[in-house]
């Protein structure tokens, strides 16, 4: 019995410290840290994040099955950094107008508004249930309601979308949401990015379509 709790704690061990060396070795990220700390403002959350919805308005926000998904989390990418891995989902609501609003998920505090157009990005840290904090990133937005340091909740229209004409000019498709969950924000936004591994895309992202699904209800 001593023999198999010690090997299991030290194989918790070894994953610990893999995910570890995963998340703080990539020198592109480390290299850029201070540059986007300076976007980032360290406040905690006043409210707990207890129910989560989509991003976006649909016939209803608690149904995962109202929203569109343009692209899924982890295949490969090309732009920015080549070869870097998809961190997050790109999404967009089933039936919409012209013009799409985005909307906190939950409860949480806005703690960085980075990028230029099209990657403009803002992202809200939230306290779970449990304690825990993760934080929600909402990437190609072509206008931004909030600023750094505004308490949020899932009424609150952070940003709204590009249009398809808009993009054009950029000579992207950027008309959706790049949607991330992210369960560490210590690189400060390049991991976005510049994930290069499965293991350091698990150290720091979870996958959004799980976590809608298990969470958006």
């Amino acid at each position: 019995m001593m023999l198999k709790f010690f090997l299991l704690s030290f194989t918790l061990f070894l994953i610990f410290l893999s995910n570890t060396f995963s998340c703080e070795n990539n020198s592109y990220i480390e290299n850029r840290i201070e540059i986007w700390k300076s976007y980032y403002v360290n406040t905690q959350p006043t409210d707990t994040a207890r129910n989560w919805y989509l991003p976006f308005e649909t016939s209803n926000r608690l149904n995962p099955k109202t929203m569109s998904v343009v692209s899924t989390f982890g295949s490969p990418r090309n732009s920015y950094v080549k070869g870097h891995i998809h961190t997050g989902l790109d999404c967009i609501p089933k039936s919409s107008g012209e013009n799409v609003d985005i909307y906190s998920m939950s409860d949480g505090i806005v703690c960085s508004i980075h990028l230029a157009h099209p990657y403009i990005t803002i992202v809200v840290k939230h306290k779970t249930i449990s304690g825990e904090i993760i934080f929600t990133s909402y990437k190609h937005l072509a206008e931004v309601y909030v600023k750094t340091g505004d308490n949020v909740n899932h009424k609150t229209k952070l940003a709204r979308l590009y249009t398809r004409k808009e993009t054009k000019k950029y000579g992207g498709r950027y008309d959706h949401l790049h949607l991330e969950i992210r369960k560490d924000f210590g690189d400060y936004g390049p991991a976005s990015w510049a994930t290069m591994t499965k293991e350091e895309l698990n150290c720091r992202f979870y996958d959004p379509l799980i976590f809608i699904r298990e969470n958006v209800r």
